[in-house]
């Protein structure tokens, strides 16, 4: 059975990031109808929800760099740095 979570294109495909954010789009303005619903502030809301989002992805950012690598890298190859987490933590998520 389909939900509006169900996963429909395999990880590569060019659209796959763009479906993932409209699945996860419904779910995140209902649990923000929700709390703004039970009290909290809307903006309040947005920036803890942000924060929460952006330690997650921190510490599976984190997880995955402990975990070993399939095959070793060649030496002189260096490890690239971690684009999308901890960037966005450096720079900040632009919710203030």
């Amino acid at each position: 059975m389909e939900t509006p979570h169900s996963k429909r294109l395999p990880i590569g495909d060019p659209g796959y990031r763009s479906e993932l954010q409209k699945a996860l789009n419904y779910s995140i303005v209902d649990l923000i109808d929700e709390f703004t619903a039970a009290g909290w502030d809307k903006w309040e809301t947005l920036k803890a929800l942000t924060k929460v989002v952006c330690d997650h992805a921190l510490a599976h950012q984190e997880d995955r760099d402990q975990q070993p690598t399939p095959r070793r890298r060649q030496s002189g190859s260096a490890k690239p740095p971690p684009t999308h987490a901890t960037g966005a933590r450096r720079q900040g998520h632009g919710i203030r």
